[in-house]
């Protein structure tokens, strides 16, 4: 197998999206149909299958091959992706890819073929992710909400004319045809409430059945009132607007020709700050009134500070005054944070982002993802940094000074005890650690 890495928001990944997205859609159609008894699978339907199946085991090699985003980090290592997707979605894909109900029929178990059919249905878990051609980091455009909405309403009729046809006796003197374009008919008019009554159940199971259809056809029709009124009124500004800034952003990136080394840090900084404002936490946050609004950063770096390890047996009040010494600092990627061999006088919190661990030689010792701690052995005693620390991703940090934390600690006098004890076991190696915390007490 070739070990080139396909980008996921590259054209050859769009293009095969598109090819399993319109598979997807097939199985997700036509396979309620073909588990109609009076419908079966048909003949024809048998070549589609097989090309299909084709196509979706050559999606698990793609999927085995395709770089992943991981804490705002691209993952493009072949054993980082394959760890990855199969913790993920694999199992799933891979029932979903052999095909049933051709094994089912070369056993000669006929009649279970045409349930085994079901099984491809497990494909539609992968709807939401595909329906989303232009990426899950940005809210869906107008248009990808009204796509979407109108796909899982003919879906849903799709599925309900199924089971119609399923409980309702097909009339002796009528043919198929007629026969499903009549379940279609009579799914469209009764969730539309319009029910001319020309078509009406005559069992119990066909009566509570069109209760159930009525009552979605009326959650269906509130929700797309509702849905494209919230579209005509917001139009999604904050996306618009989001989204003319990258423009201008490429355009004047365009025009004068910025290295693509620059490029890929400027929309790097960009991604991370479309994630870290697409909720609208930070104005939310200035909305509130300054003491409800300090409590929620005091839990946060309270939250926080408990990551590290040497606050693990710190009281409430301690960490309460801690937090209220730490400071904001940021970072682009490529950007040294801790080099080695520099006297070390803070402790840093990552809030969000990825930052990569190295030697003097340059050997990658650790990675360090959001909540991590690292440097705060430069908190216990001055010394001199073991380690690189280099942002790999846009990130944020929250850095605490030694010079705050030792005036914290004076009125702490039961926490000193506990440090020195810290202290004495670091000194002759009797502490244990993570490999994680050993990366950490190197810068």
């Amino acid at each position: 197998m070739s070990t080139r890495i396909i980008m996921p928001d590259g054209p050859v990944r769009r293009m095969w999206n598109y090819l399993i997205l319109l598979a997807t859609i097939w199985y997700a159609w036509s396979v309620p149909l073909f588990l109609v008894p009076k419908i079966g699978i048909p003949e024809w339907s048998h070549p589609i299958d097989l090309i299909l199946t084709v196509l979706f085991f050559l999606d698990l090699l793609f999927n085995f091959r395709t770089a992943v985003m991981d804490d705002g980090e691209l993952l493009t290592r072949p054993e980082a992706i394959r760890a990855r997707y199969l913790k993920g979605s694999f199992t799933l894909d891979l029932l979903a890819s052999i095909p049933w109900d051709f094994l089912c029929m070369m056993l000669g178990y006929w009649d279970a073929a045409n349930w085994a059919i079901g099984v491809r249905l497990l494909r539609i878990f992968r709807l939401p992710h595909l329906l989303r051609v232009h990426g899950m980091d940005l809210p869906a455009t107008v248009m990808e909400q009204l796509f979407i909405t109108n796909f899982w309403i003919l879906t849903i009729t799709n599925w309900c004319a199924s089971i119609w046809m399923m409980i309702i006796e097909q009339p002796p003197n009528e043919d198929l045809e007629t026969f499903i374009i009549k379940g279609f008919y009579w799914t469209v008019t009764t969730m539309a409430s319009v029910g001319y009554g020309d078509i009406t159940p005559t069992t119990n199971a066909g009566r509570i059945f069109a209760m159930f259809v009525m009552l979605l056809g009326v959650a269906i029709y509130a929700y797309i009132i509702g849905h494209i009124s919230t579209l005509i009124v917001n139009s999604n500004i904050l996306r618009k607007q989001n989204k003319e800034k990258i423009e201008h952003l490429a355009a004047f990136m365009r025009q004068y020709d910025l290295p693509s080394a620059l490029q890929n840090d400027i929309f790097s900084f960009y991604r991370h700050y479309l994630m870290e404002h697409s909720a609208g936490g930070a104005s939310i946050l200035r909305d509130l009134p300054d003491k409800l609004s300090k409590r929620i950063h005091q839990h946060v770096n309270i939250h926080l500070l408990r990551r590290c390890p040497l606050f693990k047996k710190a009281s409430l009040a301690l960490l309460e005054a801690l937090g209220a010494r730490l400071t904001s600092e940021m970072f682009l990627p490529g950007e040294e944070i801790i080099h080695i061999g520099a006297s070390g006088h803070e402790m840093y919190i990552l809030v969000h982002g990825v930052v990569a661990v190295t030697n003097q030689e340059g050997e990658l010792l650790a990675k360090l993802r959001t909540k991590d701690v690292f440097g705060e052995i430069a908190l216990l005693h001055d010394t001199v940094r073991m380690a690189n620390i280099r942002a790999i991703t846009a990130c944020n940090t929250l850095k605490l000074d030694k010079e705050d934390f030792d005036q914290v600690i004076a009125s702490f006098p039961e926490f000193r005890k506990e440090l020195r004890k810290i202290q004495l076991n670091r000194t002759t190696g009797t502490d244990s650690h993570t490999p994680r915390d050993q990366g950490d007490d190197a810068a």
